[in-house]
């Protein structure tokens, strides 16, 4: 006998709507809620028309007495379709039903005894419930831009969680997401494979993002359409795949089934094996089983300690912090490194030796050397940190040890040059004279490069790469040198290109460690707009070095290799005075007299349209 099974509210619906399906069928009519004297053979089903809140009343009863069903489509039973991967059309519902001859034994999810169709949503997991229906692209980016907003209040809460009887780990989350199967919600879709509705277990997700950074770059990368899972589970999120799980807080625990919110003092969450028998067929039946139903765990990445205690007491911040640890060593290695030593000394003392030896000897691997050599790289970092940290000690101590590094760098480049009876500009002297924007660039790369690098002891010892590239001992040595001359050109221009290295590592290495989570942006902001506007000042010369580099290569660029007069330009040259000096080779097919050069001249003063000083060589070509 076949039992239909709907709300008396409803006749109408059915009758218009299933009834004419049914027409060679014969069933019986049963308003839901039933007499609790009904009764079914084993030879019978129930054919269920009901929303999922009646659903989710009579399939644990349907499951305990062993009753076979069918579930038809309603406008109101979209978690339970969905969640149990069954057919939406009506017809085939019917014929599915009517040639089932081996009904299907399916697993249910239950939390405290509520059956969950799709999936258990555990404290703050605002963007990723269950969908209803199916969004396209943009829709899904105003859904995040929409949830977004209410981030800045998103928190951690305190979870302990057990399994079969024994605590696996006391940690904290923004919340726990529970589901049967892959397409139960956004993240379990990205983070599994098509898994069996049979296979006895369930996946629980922890979500414990320390910062909001990570947590938005997930879902700009959970937006990208694709059907393949992640390959690897973010850092962030636990992977709990069990038979049985209990979630208890140290307040009520707020949690969704389906949609309806809920609280208790605890969850028991448990699969119950092969207890529904469903006469129709569900799309994950036939999946394979690849992992057996057998139980993992994957909690590494969970916070713990202190680290729980810390994300508890606040919102989620924006940028990531650094544990009680981090702190610790990193800590213990910028202090060692501010305070001034003999060592530092003597280190400083040789590498500005090389350096100066190796400039006027027009030595790059020399000058290199002292690069490596070079520690004062050490005590910029810690001022970095003592910048954001505002920590007044280490920013003394830094300033000292850099004060008193760079002042005898002076001392002896200086030294070296009265000694030496050479004043000439090397080509790498020469190239320490006019820095511009592509410097700072360059000094804004390398503070970061040794901030982090001092922050990840494992990579530390690239920081002779970084000391190559901030290159800070030669331009001190070429600024040395210019006091041994009394050249006020050669040392302004040495120690701007100092000061420019200076003023980069220090901003932009306190910019990373602020990135990094060592430093509170209200702590730092000070400290940063300091070391801003000191940036600033000094970047308003090199903007002005860099304009004069552009326009050199515009005027040569526009005389390169022109003809004027039937004579060719070549090998133009630019040095700026009042007027400029143009130099150049003009080559003709014969000797060039003066007048015809001053007609060249006036081509050129037309051409770029100021007045110039030329400096000819005439070349005849053959």
């Amino acid at each position: 006998m076949l039992y239909l099974l709907h709300e008396s509210q409803e006749k109408e619906s059915v009758e218009e709507n299933i009834l004419p399906v049914l027409k060679n069928i014969e069933y019986e009519p049963v308003s839901f809620p039933l007499d609790k004297e009904f009764d079914i053979d084993a030879d019978s089903c129930l054919l269920l028309f009901l929303p999922d809140s009646a659903l989710r009343e009579i399939i644990p009863v349907a499951a305990k007495n062993k009753w076979p069903i069918a579930i038809l489509p309603h406008p109101e039973n979209k978690f339970t379709s969905k969640g149990l991967g069954v057919s939406e059309d009506i017809e085939d519902v019917i014929t599915q039903f009517t040639e089932c001859d081996n009904p299907y034994h399916i697993d249910l999810l239950f939390c405290n005894d509520i059956p969950v169709f799709s999936s258990i949503n555990i404290g703050d997991i605002f963007l990723l419930s269950q969908r209803h229906g199916k969004k396209n692209f943009f829709q899904e980016v105003v859904n995040i831009i929409r949830n977004i907003r209410k981030a800045s209040s998103l928190s951690h809460h305190s979870y302990q969680i057990s399994t079969d009887g024994e605590k696996v780990i006391h940690t904290s989350a923004l919340g726990i997401i529970v589901v049967e199967h892959a397409s139960s919600s956004l993240i379990s879709k990205r983070l599994l494979e098509e898994s069996s509705i049979n296979d006895g277990a369930f996946q629980a997700f922890v979500l414990a993002p320390q910062n909001l950074m990570v947590l938005l770059w997930f879902f700009l990368r959970s937006l990208v359409p694709s059907k393949k899972t992640l390959t690897k589970l973010p850092s962030f999120i636990g992977k709990i795949k069990t038979s049985n799980l209990q979630v208890a807080g140290k307040e009520p625990v707020d949690y969704t089934i389906d949609g309806e919110k809920k609280q208790a003092e605890e969850l028991n969450i448990e699969v119950l094996k092969q207890t529904l028998i469903l006469k129709q067929q569900s799309v994950y039946s036939d999946k394979t089983e690849k992992e057996n139903g057998r139980k993992s765990i994957k909690i590494e990445g969970l916070p713990t300690g202190e680290t729980r205690k810390e994300l508890i007491k606040r919102s989620l911040p924006i940028l990531p912090r650094a544990s009680t640890e981090q702190f610790q060593d990193l800590f213990k290695v910028l202090r060692n490194n501010s305070t001034i030593s003999t060592s530092f000394m003597v280190m400083m003392i040789l590498s500005t030796l090389i350096a100066t030896f190796g400039l006027f000897g027009n030595s790059s691997p020399v000058i290199i050397g002292a690069m490596i050599l070079a520690p004062v790289i050490s005590p910029i970092v810690s001022f970095s940190m003592g910048m954001v940290r505002y920590d007044v000690p280490m920013l003394k101590e830094s300033f000292v040890t850099i004060t008193a590094g760079t002042l005898v760098s002076l001392a002896f480049a200086a030294g070296v040059s009265l000694v030496i009876p050479l004043k000439v500009l090397t080509p790498e002297i020469e190239a320490r004279l006019s820095p511009t924007l592509l410097d700072m660039g360059i000094a804004v790369s390398s503070g970061i490069a040794a901030a982090y690098a001092h922050a990840n002891e494992g990579i530390a010892k690239s920081l002779a790469g970084v000391a190559i590239a901030v290159a800070l001992v030669p331009p001190l040595a070429v600024a040395g040198i210019g006091i041994g001359w009394w050249d006020w050109e050669v040392f302004s221009g040495a120690i701007l290109l100092y000061a420019t290295n200076l003023a980069g590592i220090i901003l932009f290495g306190g910019l990373t460690f602020l990135f990094l989570g060592f430093a509170p942006f209200k702590r730092a902001k000070m400290g940063l707009v300091y070391t801003l506007v000191i940036v600033v000042l000094v970047a308003v010369p090199l903007t002005l070095s860099f304009d004069r580099i552009m326009q050199e290569a515009n005027i040569t660029r526009a005389l390169e290799g022109a003809t004027i007069q039937n004579v060719v330009l070549r090998d133009v040259r630019i040095r700026f005075g009042s007027p400029m000096v143009v130099s150049l080779r003009l080559v003709g097919p014969q000797d060039i007299a003066p007048q015809r050069i001053q007609e060249v001249k006036k081509e050129i003063e037309k051409k770029i349209d100021q007045p110039v000083r030329l400096e000819v060589v005439s070349a005849m070509e053959f």
